[in-house]
């Protein structure tokens, strides 16, 4: 078994990128350009002197751009305990991942897996159910990178 500690500023990094480009082009330009896009909005119809009935929901579309391009800062700084640092033992088998903490341990068979996906540095396992591993390239040796790579959807 290795030893993993993803630490909070690796985590925050994976959860950003995840964020805007895990999901498809379509989210990432949606959470790319949309939140500025109606703050624009919003700023163009409270300075439009001839749109007066414009001028009394500008504040709600500038409020929503604000928020729409803070979300990740707010998840952040209010879901602080998603991104704490906890070790991990693992083992990359080639039928399937062990993980085991101080009080568990799982056993995740590959046909369980969704998506296997290769990021600049780290590997995105998807789950069936919708939830993420999430496995910096750094932490893995070569034997468990090969196998990754050999699964990789």
């Amino acid at each position: 078994m290795s030893k993993l500690n993803i630490s909070k500023s690796e985590k925050i990094k994976i959860f950003l990128n995840e964020y805007y480009f895990g999901y498809g082009i379509f989210y990432s330009i949606l959470r790319i350009v949309c939140g500025p896009l109606i703050l624009l909005m919003g700023l163009n119809q409270y300075f439009d002197e001839s749109a007066k009935f414009g001028t009394n929901y500008s504040g709600i579309f500038i409020i929503f751009g604000i928020y729409y391009i803070l979300r990740p800062l707010i998840t952040i700084l209010t879901k602080n305990s998603w991104f704490e640092n906890f070790d991990l033992d693992y083992s990359i088998e080639p039928e399937k991942i062990i993980i085991k903490s101080d009080k568990s341990k799982s056993e995740l068979d590959y046909s369980e897996l969704d998506k296997i996906l290769k990021r600049k540095s780290y590997f995105a396992l998807k789950t069936k159910s919708k939830q993420g591993i999430y496995l910096p390239i750094k932490s893995l040796n070569q034997a468990e990178v090969k196998i990754l790579d050999g699964l990789k959807h």
